[in-house]
């Protein structure tokens, strides 16, 4: 199997504009995952 993906405390801004404020996000191996929202919200950071 594949590595495992952590993400621990992230925060992204833009200007003063808090997107994300301390996600944590943890994906096993063979997990497929999708990040849906309106256009403008940050997934493609």
């Amino acid at each position: 199997m594949g590595a495992e993906v952590v993400i621990e405390g992230l925060t992204k801004s833009f200007g003063r504009q808090t997107i994300w404020r301390d996600v944590t996000l943890t994906l096993p191996p063979g997990e497929v995952s999708v990040m849906l929202g309106p256009s403008g919200t940050g997934k493609s950071v």
